[in-house]
């Protein structure tokens, strides 16, 4: 059973699952509609905050396990086609520099918008265990193209033998676990579709700056699962618990309204404004 507070005051908040406004509620009404099973799972996994973050991380690896299982996620598996994979797209996905002291990560598969799949989570993993093997020193996370990340690549969702195994590797391999660890000095830019992941593992940076032309969502629940990139764990911190029933888009004004990001810049000044905040930081 869920619950949801309208416009609930405050000493009445922990006797809801959810609290939302009311213009909020239509938009978490249409969300359980399309997925009910997934909507549930999304409000159950933030009714009481984690004890730390790993935990989070594994409820919510486990809860998304469980959902590729289930009707909805296999019914939307179903109805849309598995594409073979491009011959081109066989060039590293990441790339990892220092810049004066400065460690940049460059998501680098823009052709197909930055989408996550197996390659690129393994390799920005990697990315980020190295940053963390430094002590110190800001790291910036960044990507080339006309999107930061358009979310988990489709063609691989629901690709793994059995969700166990698949709990096993998302939990062994977890770039939102190594940006939590890195979250006090990680600073992160995000432009052009920003979906799924794209959303989610930014949430647990110090700071994120948004282009002006991002377009910022969590589709999960439209698949019939729950955000699996840390985003149960990460934007709650941020923001409202609610944001996790909403498989809509908003653009960069909103998200900063919203507390997702930290400030909008223009496209073109992106990167500069990246550095500058990393600078900031290694004066601390």
């Amino acid at each position: 059973m869920l619950t949801v507070g309208v416009d609930a005051p405050s000493p009445l908040a922990p006797c809801f699952d959810l609290v939302v406004t009311a213009d909020e509620l239509p938009r978490v009404r249409a969300a359980f509609e399309r997925s009910p099973r997934a909507s549930v799972a999304a409000a159950l996994l933030v009714r009481t905050p984690p004890p730390d973050i790993w935990t989070g991380l594994v409820a919510e690896s486990a809860t998304y396990s469980a959902l590729q299982a289930g009707p909805e996620f296999i019914a939307w598996r179903r109805g849309r086609p598995v594409h073979p994979p491009s011959p081109h797209d066989d060039a590293p996905r990441v790339r990892l520099s220092d810049r004066d002291g400065v460690l940049e990560i460059v998501l680098t598969r823009p052709f197909k918008h930055n989408a996550l799949d197996r390659r690129m989570r393994d390799e920005l993993f990697e990315a980020l265990t190295a940053a963390r093997a430094r002590d110190r020193g800001a790291v910036v996370l960044r990507a080339d193209g006309p999107s930061f990340c358009s979310g988990g690549d489709l063609d691989e969702f629901g690709s793994f033998p059995d969700p166990a195994t698949a709990h096993v590797i998302r939990l062994s391999r977890s770039p939102a676990w190594r940006c939590a660890q890195l979250s006090e000095r990680l600073v992160v830019g995000i432009h052009g579709a920003c979906l799924g992941a794209g959303t989610e593992l930014p949430a647990f940076a110090a700071r994120v700056v948004a282009a002006d032309d991002a377009r910022i969502g969590l589709p999960e629940l439209g698949l019939g699962l729950v955000p699996g990139a840390g985003g149960t764990v990460s934007i709650p911190r941020r923001s409202s618990s609610s944001r996790l029933l909403d498989d809509g888009t908003i653009d960069a004004p909103t998200a900063h309204e919203w507390g997702i990001v930290d400030e909008v810049v223009p496209r073109s000044s992106l990167e500069d404004r990246l550095f500058e905040i990393a600078a900031t930081m290694e004066s601390k």
